[in-house]
C-alpha cells in the first residue's frame, strides 16, 4: 500500500500529538510506579496497516522523535521502534481487520517484546540500568495497557486509513 499525502500528514498529527501527551500528561499517571510508553503502542498499531518497509518507516522517525527527549544513547529508541514497526507490518495482513481483541493482544505482545528488546539492545552496549530486575514489570505495564489503548486508539488509526485504503476482509 502506498501512502498518500493525506494519510502522512494524518499521520503526522496524530504522532506529534501522541509525543506530546507523552511528554506532558503520562508521566503523571504511573501504573505500578512506571510509565506507559504511549508512542510504541501506537507504532505498532498504525504499522499493522502498513507494508513492513513503511513501518519501519514510521517506527525509525517516531523513535527519533523520542530519542530527542529521552536520556538514552541517541537512535535507541528509532533502533527498537523501526524493528517493532518492521515486524507489525509483516503480519498486518492477517490481522489489521480482525477483531479489536485479536488486535489488542497483537499489539500488547509487540509492545512488550519491542520493550525488551530495548533493554537487549542496552545491554549489549553496556547500560546497566537498563537490564534490572524491573524489566519485567515495564514490559507487563506495557502489555498490560496496550489492550484499552488499542481499544481507544483504533477510531482514530481509521481516521488516518481511510476505508478506500485499507481493504477490509470479513
Amino acid at each position: 500500500m502506498t501512502m498518500t499525502s493525506r494519510e502522512i500528514s494524518r499521520l503526522v498529527a496524530i504522532f506529534a500529538t501522541i509525543l506530546l501527551i507523552q511528554i506532558a500528561v503520562v508521566p503523571h499517571f504511573r501504573i505500578g510506579g512506571y510509565i506507559v510508553d504511549l508512542p510504541l503502542v501506537v507504532v505498532v498499531l498504525v504499522s499493522l496497516y502498513l507494508t513492513p518497509p513503511n513501518g519501519a518507516l514510521v517506527g525509525f522517525i517516531v523513535g527519533f522523535a523520542v530519542d530527542l527527549v529521552l536520556h538514552t544513547p541517541f537512535g535507541m529508541t528509532a533502533l527498537t521502534f523501526s524493528i517493532a514497526g518492521y515486524v507489525a507490518g509483516s503480519i498486518s495482513r492477517q490481522l489489521a481487520e480482525r477483531n479489536i481483541f485479536t488486535r489488542s493482544l497483537t499489539v500488547a505482545l509487540l509492545a512488550a517484546t519491542a520493550t525488551s528488546l530495548f533493554a537487549a539492545i542496552g545491554a549489549l552496549i553496556g547500560l546497566e540500568y537498563v537490564t534490572r530486575r524491573e524489566l519485567g514489570a515495564i514490559a507487563l505495564v506495557t502489555a498490560g495497557s496496550a489492550p484499552l489503548l488499542t481499544v481507544l486508539l483504533a477510531p482514530l488509526v481509521r481516521w488516518a486509513f481511510p476505508l478506500e485504503t485499507v481493504q477490509i476482509h470479513e
